[in-house]
């Protein structure tokens, strides 16, 4: 699967999680104490199972908050050459990536509060990745390839801004990350050629964040994101949550990309949840997302087709005092457009798949 906006199907689900990011309209600078969060991600199909696991630990005390976590993700996945490629066999590829990040939020005046955070990771950044990676080292071994060692870093830094008390927020922030990447290799008669190994990449993001009455908030987010060796993407998105009841809520969301010269993506989906008196909560929400494909520069490329993918979930929480656990689960199927001629010797990277994804999450405060 391709990511969004990075092109990994496990990015994709992420991405499309457009909670409003932030304090919102209820905080203020009195202390809250500290908070644990322990959660647990499965995507799964008949080749290729990916896991992420994380601890996050939060902080505040008057107008500081502070927060720190750690993630290892897993990628296993049955690598199998197309049947024409006759320098490829048939491997079991495992990987492990680790992330650590720390953020923290300062309120430097009634309705102004500084943002700042940093990542760090180590290993393959997606399986797309990694499956690539065992391609190349079995076609060109003994030719010039060497083992890649993945890793990046990442910061950023903005503000939130109380535009209308209690009711409108503006944010804006800047990012800068920088990656090492397992590059490709192209072969011809001057001998090996190896790709771009480390890129950088500067990101800009605004989003405005408003309460249309009690029971309506509304965001709308703009983002530029400049990679290396690539021409600028854009982004729009945006969601309404909407409270119908005392205990129902629902919620859609919405987005597109494009990035010259000829890439877009579009997806929006929805939510409905629904929490009992005794502490229960249960939700339903569906996904689409589409795009034309990734964009390609060579006649022999690794660029992704397009891609279209639908996921649906239900999800359980149980509520008891300060003690909070969730499970969500539900299928996710994606289908790729046709492969050209320069894409051939990945029809088993790009192929449909039907997954299982699943989650589970702990959280308590004290």
């Amino acid at each position: 699967m391709k990511p969004f906006p990075k092109r990994s199907a496990w990015k994709w689900i992420v991405a499309l999680r457009l909670a409003s990011a932030g304090l919102t309209a209820e905080e203020s600078g009195s202390p809250i104490g500290q908070r644990l969060q322990v959660e647990s991600d499965a995507l799964v199909s008949s080749d290729i199972v990916l896991t992420q696991s994380s601890a996050e630990y939060g902080w505040k005390r008057g107008r500081t908050e502070w927060n720190s976590g750690l993630t290892l993700a897993t990628q296993d996945l049955e690598y199998r050459p197309a049947s024409f490629d006759f320098l490829g066999s048939e491997a079991t590829v495992s990987e492990r990536r680790i992330l650590g990040q720390v953020s923290g939020k300062q309120r430097v005046a009634e309705t102004l509060v500084l943002l700042g955070s940093f990542r760090a990771y180590d290993g393959f950044a997606d399986y797309r990745s990694a499956w690539l990676n065992r391609y190349f080292s079995q076609q060109f071994t003994g030719l010039g390839y060497r083992d890649p060692e993945p890793s990046g870093q990442a910061g950023q830094a903005g503000f939130r801004w109380e535009v209308v008390p209690a009711t409108t927020f503006l944010q804006a922030d800047v990012s800068y990350a920088r990656d090492r990447i397992a590059p490709g290799y192209e072969i011809d008669f001057d001998g090996l050629r190896r790709g771009r190994e480390r890129l950088g990449t500067g990101s800009y993001h605004v989003s405005l964040e408003t309460l249309a009455g009690r029971r309506v908030r509304l965001l709308g987010e703009v983002r530029a994101t400049d990679t290396s060796d690539r021409e600028p993407r854009y982004s729009v998105q945006g969601s309404v949550n909407v409270a119908l009841g005392e205990r129902w809520v629902a919620r859609a969301f919405g987005g597109h990309a494009t990035e010259r010269p000829t890439f877009n993506a579009s997806y929006a989906g929805a939510s409905v949840e629904y929490e009992t008196e005794g502490g229960w909560a249960f939700g339903l929400t569906g996904r689409w997302y589409t795009d034309t494909g990734e964009i390609e520069n060579t006649l022999f490329t690794t660029a992704a087709p397009s891609l279209e993918a639908l996921q649906g979930s239900v999800m359980i929480r149980k509520t008891h005092g300060a003690h909070s656990v969730a499970l969500g689960a539900g299928p996710y199927f994606t289908e790729y457009g046709a492969a050209g001629i320069g894409t051939a010797f990945f029809g088993n990277l790009y192929r449909g798949r039907t997954w299982v994804s699943a989650r589970l999450s702990y959280s308590f405060e004290f």
